[in-house]
Parts: structure tokens; sequence; C-alpha cells
């Protein structure tokens, strides 16, 4: 049973009492529903004057159909209050009667305004908790669906939902629900296009109401909102620094006409999701990226594994490489195949692109390369056996320049064949020749033919190969490396009798100098 203590302090109601005695002198007590006092007497001795058969007169505190109290005159006030003079005579005039009853009035009003001011604090302690645990959540979906049920709770709601835009925005998207049947969200799609309340939301940022959504003319699905008993409707914009996120429904199964508070109450509850959704959002993305990086950072190790370690050493040969990846993967490339008897193939591979797609790329190459290399030897069959494998395996797009040689280490005997690689560079007496034998790139043409050059190194002969990275890096002029400044330097190194090691660390210098602190864009092998 509720009772006017609920909401008023019993010292308030007191000094109620004791101001009307003390200005009326008409002696009154105000007491529970039941009848027991919940005030002290203003007059001691007042209604003790009364004779205990007579019954007092009592003036209800209403709130609606409810009654919270009483203000009971004395038996003596109630039987004089219609006659006599007025209240300075101490008999109760029919103005006093009257201001009785507006004291019961104001008492009401009292305990309803302290009753909702109390359900707004618990509202607003509850929205606190609630919002605050938006962003503990981590996962999006949680989020969501925190959201959709702590709107229905707050707001005393029959149902709501949250539509999400999609990545085009053209359309909203259910992502989370409360309290609604699985057919009415099969309904049909929600076009931002022929929604004008969503549309209305999400261009203005304003709430929009509607007072029934089974007749409402701008409500798409009006025949799936009165078989699901919807009649009342509040919509709200998800909005996160100007930008719309999606949009709150909020619904009530009776007419329902939301005060300004309970806007107030949804605006910052959609204010604090959408920044929760956000931020579950770019976290999951976070995470996701984290994860990406580890195993590119796995893959990055496990493709450098495919890297030989260190050159090969031979007597008659001074065998030094440089490689320097772009990214975490990459697309070049090179390779020692030791061929019996005393041979060593040379590889150097540059594969269309960057990333996951072209080291994917590279390691089937490098496979196929070494499994032919080692069972043929007719060069032009070697490569048309890994073209073959590449246009089988692979889209067309997907291609690969590669520089194959193999060297008699005794007798220096070098036999090559260039598939549209950047053509090496043989240094001979100061002299420069490009190795352009061979013919078009990989994974191109299923018929594709190569041709091979044999030739002999001479004590001294100084071969170069490298990929395109190294000609294409880039200074702050938009000015490229350049063959040319390759061969330059590369002859500065050689004619001051460097080793091999020496001539590639020199070259590759002489290019960091030129570009600076430029962005590098590819792979340098």
């Amino acid at each position: 049973m509720a009772t006017l203590t609920d909401y008023l302090d019993t010292e308030i109601l007191q000094q109620v009492q004791d101001n009307f005695t003390a200005l009326t002198r008409v002696p009154i007590r105000i007491c529970h529903p039941d009848g027991w006092p919940l005030t002290n007497e203003s007059e001691p001795g007042s209604d003790a004057q009364a004779d205990e058969q007579d019954k007092p007169c009592d003036v209800p505190i209403e709130i609606g159909p409810q009654v919270v109290g009483y203000i009971r005159l004395s038996p003596d006030s109630a039987a004089r209050r219609e006659t006599g003079p007025p209240a300075a005579g101490g008999r109760l005039s029919g103005d006093a009667m009257r201001f009785v009853r507006l004291m019961a009035g104001v008492i009401a009003r009292m305990y309803d305004r302290e009753k909702q001011l109390r359900t707004r604090v618990e509202e607003l302690a509850t929205l606190y908790r609630l919002t605050a645990g938006f962003t503990d959540q981590h996962d999006l979906q949680n989020v969501l669906d925190m959201v959709a049920q702590t709107v229905t709770d707050v707001l005393d709601a029959m149902a709501c939902s949250i539509r999400m835009l999609s990545d085009d925005g053209n359309e909203l998207l259910i992502k989370a629900v409360a309290n609604l049947s699985p057919e009415y969200l099969e309904k049909g799609p929600i076009l931002v296009a022929d929604s004008s309340i969503d549309r209305q939301v999400l261009e203005t940022g304003e709430v929009v109401y509607i007072a029934d959504e089974q007749s409402d003319p701008r409500v798409l699905y009006k025949t799936e909102a009165r078989q699901e008993g919807i009649v009342s409707a509040l919509c709200a914009p998800l909005m996160y620094k100007g930008r719309p996120e999606g949009v709150i429904h909020v619904y009530t199964a009776e007419p329902h006409e939301f005060d300004w508070f309970e806007v107030s109450l949804l605006r910052v509850i959609c204010a604090q999701a959408a920044a929760a959704i956000v931020n579950a959002r770019l976290y999951t993305e976070a995470v996701k990226a984290a994860t990406m990086r580890r195993e590119l950072n796995l893959a990055g190790e496990v493709q450098r594994r495919m890297i030989p370690a260190e050159p090969p050493k031979y007597p008659s040969l001074d065998i030094a490489t440089i490689y320097v990846p772009c990214f975490q993967l990459g697309g070049d490339f090179y390779d020692f195949l030791e061929l019996p008897p005393d041979n060593l193939g040379l590889a150097v591979c540059d594969v269309v692109g960057k990333g996951v797609r072209a080291s994917l790329l590279m390691a089937s190459i490098r496979a196929s390369l070494r499994a032919h290399a080692a069972n043929v030897y007719d060069m032009s069959h070697v490569l048309a056996k890994v073209n073959r494998d590449l246009c089988d395996d692979t889209l067309l797009g997907d291609f690969a320049t590669l520089f194959y040689g193999v060297i008699e280490v005794n007798t220096l005997r070098f036999t090559y064949a260039n598939a549209g690689h950047m053509p090496p560079l043989l240094f001979r007496g100061g002299k420069v020749c490009h190795l352009t034998t061979g013919g078009g790139v990989l994974g191109i043409d299923l018929e594709s033919h190569w041709r091979h050059e044999v030739m002999t190194f001479n004590k001294g002969d100084v071969l170069l190969a490298f990929t395109d990275g190294l000609v294409e890096a880039m200074n702050f002029h938009d000015e490229q490396f350049g063959r040319q400044r390759i061969e330059a330097a590369a002859l500065t190194a050689i004619g001051q009798d460097c080793s091999a090691e020496a001539i590639a660390k020199h070259v590759l210098w002489e290019m960091r100098r030129f570009a600076g602190l430029q962005k590098r864009l590819d792979d340098i092998t």
C-alpha cells in the first residue's frame, strides 16, 4: 500500500500541519491510509475534547484513484464546520473546509512531484550504470544488445530495435532488438530513400515521434505493426561526431506521448551508445589488425627462410646478396640451386604486386623452379615448365619476371635465360654488357618460348643482377635512381677492387643517398 511517507518526510508533513493549524486555528492530523496518525497533534488535547463516539472527518489525499493518506479533522471541528463565525471564533467555515481540501491537493501534488523526481533520479542512476557498462564492452554485438535492452528498460517501453547503416549508406540493417518477434523483423528491408521517418532522423539528427504506427502514412509496414501490437514509437539517431551510424526505434503497446524527459533520456542513451558502438567497432578492427600483423610477421618469417641465409662459397667465385623487402611480405626472391656435377643455379625473380598475394606467387614460382631445374638440363625447357605451372595455377594478370642462369664453377661457363627481367649487368674491362637474351615474362602466355645464351666468365668479371625496386627508387623530385646511376656506382666500387659484398653495399648506399628519406614503394634485391 502506497503511503505519504514513501516520498514525503514526516517533518515536512508536520510543518504543513502546524502551519495550517496556526493559520486556521483548526486542529488537524495527517494520517496513514489505514487511519493511524503520521504527525503529532498541533494543539495537544484538541482531539481529546471530542466524545469517543463521535467520528472524525477525514479528507482523502488522492493520487489518481489511489488514496495515500488523509487529513483528519477532530470530531468537534467536524461537527462545527458548516456553522458559526469564521476561524477567528474557533469554528471551521466553508472557506476553511475548502482550504483543507486544497491543502490535501497540495500535499498530493508534493507527493506526486517527489515520486516523479525520485523516479527520474533512479532512471538516471540506472542510465549511468548501464551507459558506463557500454564502454566496458568491446564486442560490438554485445554493445548493441545491451543498448536495445537498456532503452526498453529505462523508458519502460514495449520493445526496441537498432538498425545500422549499410556500408553504402543506402539501407538500414537490423542489428539488435528487444522484445520483437522474428516475423516482425522479417517484414522487409528499410531503404533510407523509401523511409521518410528514418531519412529525416538521419539527415537532421532530430528525434521523430510517431503517435500511431498503425495509421501513420509515413510508416512503411503498418499492417506488420498492427500484428505486432505496436502503437506509438520514438525514432532517434545514433550520431558520432556529426556522422550518422544508425537509428533506434522505441515502441509502446498503448498510445503514449513521450515527455521531454523521456526524449532527453533517449538522446543521452543514443549519444553514449553511438560512441560505444564506434569504439567497439574500432576495437574489433584493432584486434583484427593486430591478428593480421602477427600472421603477416609469421608469414614474413617463413618467407625469409626461403631466402638463402648466406651465399654459397666456391674458390673461383665471390658471391654476395642484399634483400630489402618493402613490407613484411615481398614479391622478390633470389635463390641458389646446387646442381650436379659442380654446377650452381642462380635465380633472381620479381613477382607482380606486393603483400600476401605476391608472396604466395613467389613461393609457388620458387618451388616450381627448384622442382624442374633439378631434373631438366635445358634452360628453355625449365622456364617453359615454370611458365606452364604459373599459367595453370594463377589468374590472368598474375605474372613474374625471372633471370635464371647456371654456372659451371670449375670452367666458369655460364648459361642464362632472361624471362622479361631487368637485364643484369656484366662488367668486364671497364665496360658494361646487358644480359637480355631470353623472352617474355612468366604467367601470361602458355605457349611462350625462351632462348638462352652461353658465355664464359673471365677473372675479374662482375655480374650484378637486381630487381626493379633498385632502378625505380625515387627521390623527392620524383626522379628515378635509374640504370645509369647503378652502373656508375658499381664501376666506382669495381675500380677500387672491392669485394662482391662491398660492391653490392656501395650500390645500395648510393641509391639511399639519392632517394634520401623518400618512402620506398618496392622490394629491392
